[in-house]
C-alpha cells in the first residue's frame, strides 16, 4: 500500500537486505541487514517492497529521498554542458540486480535492452552500460593458449618420458658393469693360476727334486738339476721348476765359492808362514822352508784359478737364467712368486749384489716359516764382508732354522764358515760333524773339517 509520499511502503524504499539474510520484521526506509540477522515477526507479502535496480541509484534526485532512490523510474545522466550530442555520451542504462527475497540466497544480474540517447545520458558512455561478454570457463582458452598448453604438456610428457628412458639406460648400464666385475672376481682363480694346471706327475717329480736339494751333497743336488732340467724342457712355461732350477745352480756356484774360501785361508796361512821363517831366520835351512812354502802357496795358487773361470763360467749361464725369471706376469700363483724370489735372492747373495738384502726380505715376507731367505742372508754375509756383529746375529738365525728342521743341511755348512770368520774353529768342527752324521756324503763337509786350521786364523 502507499506510504505518505506516495511511494510504496516503507520497507521497499531504499532498502537493502544482506545475502542469506533472515527474514524478520519490517526495518525503517534506508535500513541495512547484516550477514546472519536475527529473524523476527515477518509481515504479509504485500508488504515486501518490489526489487530494486542499481539503475534507480543516482546522485540527483529530491533531496528530501534517500541518496539511493530515484522518484522519476530512471536516474539522469550526467553529460557535461555541450557534449549532450556526442556518441559516447548517449547509452543504455546500465544492468539491473535485484535484491528480492524470492532470488535469495543469492540474487540475480539481468542484463537490461539498450534505450535511446536521452538527455540524461550517462558521462562515461555507452561503451561501458554494454553488457559484458559472458566469462568463459577456464576450461575454454583461444586456440592459440590451447596449442600452447597442448604442446607444453607434450614436452612435459616427453621430458618425463626421456627422463625416465635416461634413468632406464643408466641402470642398465650399471648391471652390465656389475655383471663384468662379478664374472672378473669369479675367473680371477683360474686366470691367476692359468700356468699352474700342471700334471700332477709333472708337480710331484718338481717337489722330490725340490725335497732332494736339501740334503746339499753334491751327488744329489746332479741329480735334482738333471730332473728339473727335464722339467723345463718338457713344460716350458712351468716358472717353478725353472726357478728350482737356478737355485741348484745357485747351489753349486756357493760349493765353488766356499772351496775358494778353503783354498785362500790355506793360501792365507802359508804366507804367515813363510813371513815368520824369513823373519826369524832361526835355523840354516830356513832359506829352504822358506821356498818349500812359497811353492806350497803355488800350487794352491793352481787350484784357485781354474775354480775362478768356474765361477765366472756359472755365473754367466746363472746371469741368463736369472733374468728370465725376472721376467714375470702381473698375475701367477703365490707357490710361483715365491719360487722366483728364492732364486733371485739366493743368487744375489752369493754373488754379493747389492739389492741381495731386500731380496731376501721380501723372500721373508713369502715364507712361512723363514727359511731360504735366512740362508740367504748368510751366503750374503759371508761374500760381502760383513762386521763381526752381522756374523754373529746370522750365526744366531742358523742355530734357530737347524732348530726347527733339521732338514736344510746348508744351515750347518754356512753356519760353520761363519764360525771360521770369527775364529772359532771349534764350533764350525762340531757343526761340520753334526752335517757328516746326518749326511755322510757330503764331500764338502768333509773337506771342510780336513782344512781346518790348527791355531786361530782369519779366513
Amino acid at each position: 500500500m502507499p506510504g505518505p509520499s506516495g511511494s510504496p511502503v516503507a520497507e521497499a524504499v531504499g532498502s537493502t537486505r544482506a545475502f542469506g539474510a533472515v527474514p524478520g520484521p519490517v526495518e525503517a526506509s534506508g535500513s541495512t541487514q547484516a550477514f546472519g540477522a536475527v529473524s523476527g515477526p515477518s509481515e504479509p507479502s504485500a508488504l515486501r517492497a518490489a526489487p530494486r535496480s542499481f539503475e534507480n541509484i543516482s546522485p540527483s534526485g529530491d533531496p528530501s529521498d534517500p541518496p539511493w532512490s530515484a522518484a522519476g523510474g530512471s536516474r539522469p545522466k550526467l553529460v557535461p554542458d555541450g557534449h549532450s550530442d556526442v556518441p559516447w555520451a548517449a547509452s543504455a542504462p546500465t544492468a539491473t540486480v535485484s535484491l528480492s527475497d524470492d532470488d535469495a540466497p543469492f540474487a540475480r544480474t539481468e542484463p537490461s535492452k539498450p534505450a535511446a540517447a536521452s538527455s540524461g545520458a550517462s558521462l562515461l558512455g555507452g561503451g561501458l552500460d554494454r553488457p559484458l561478454p559472458p566469462r568463459k570457463p577456464s576450461g575454454d582458452l583461444p586456440p592459440e593458449l590451447l596449442g600452447a598448453s597442448s604442446r607444453t604438456g607434450s614436452l612435459t610428457i616427453e621430458d618425463g618420458a626421456r627422463r625416465s628412458s635416461a634413468v632406464s639406460q643408466v641402470l642398465l648400464v650399471l648391471a652390465v658393469l656389475a655383471g663384468i666385475a662379478l664374472a672378473g672376481y669369479l675367473a680371477y682363480p683360474a686366470f691367476r693360476d692359468r700356468n699352474a694346471a700342471m700334471p700332477v706327475e709333472a708337480v710331484s717329480k718338481k717337489e722330490a727334486a725340490v725335497m732332494s736339494l736339501r740334503r746339499d751333497d753334491a751327488p744329489t743336488r746332479e741329480q735334482a738339476i738333471q730332473s728339473l732340467k727335464d722339467l723345463a724342457t718338457a713344460h716350458p712355461k712351468y716358472a717353478e721348476a725353472q726357478a728350482e732350477l737356478a737355485v741348484a745352480y745357485t747351489l753349486q756356484l756357493a760349493d765353488l765359492h766356499a772351496e775358494l774360501d778353503l783354498l785362500r785361508i790355506q793360501a792365507t796361512q802359508l804366507k804367515r808362514q813363510v813371513e815368520e821363517v824369513t823373519a826369524a831366520k832361526s835355523s840354516p835351512e830356513w832359506m829352504a822352508q822358506a821356498r818349500a812354502l812359497r811353492s806350497d802357496m803355488g800350487e794352491l795358487e793352481g787350484q784357485m784359478r781354474p775354480l775362478r773361470t768356474d765361477i765366472a763360467e756359472r755365473r754367466k749361464a746363472l746371469d741368463t737364467l736369472i733374468e728370465a725369471l725376472r721376467v714375470a706376469p702381473d698375475v701367477e700363483p703365490a707357490a710361483t712368486v715365491a719360487a722366483r724370489l728364492k732364486a733371485q735372492a739366493l743368487y744375489a747373495a752369493v754373488t754379493g749384489a747389492s739389492d741381495a738384502l731386500g731380496l731376501a726380505e721380501r723372500l721373508r715376507q713369502v715364507e712361512i716359516p723363514p727359511s731360504w731367505s735366512v740362508l740367504a742372508r748368510a751366503e750374503f754375509a759371508l761374500n760381502s764382508g760383513s762386521p763381526a756383529t752381522t756374523l754373529k746375529t746370522i750365526s744366531d738365525e742358523l742355530g734357530t732354522l737347524r732348530g726347527q728342521d733339521v732338514t736344510y743341511r746348508r744351515a750347518y755348512v754356512l753356519g760353520a764358515r761363519l764360525a771360521l770368520r770369527q775364529n772359532d774353529p771349534d764350533t764350525a768342527r762340531t757343526l761340520l760333524n753334526e752335517l757328516l752324521a746326518l749326511n755322510p756324503n757330503h764331500e764338502l763337509a768333509k773337506r771342510l773339517l780336513a782344512q781346518l786350521p790348527t791355531s786361530e786364523a782369519s779366513p
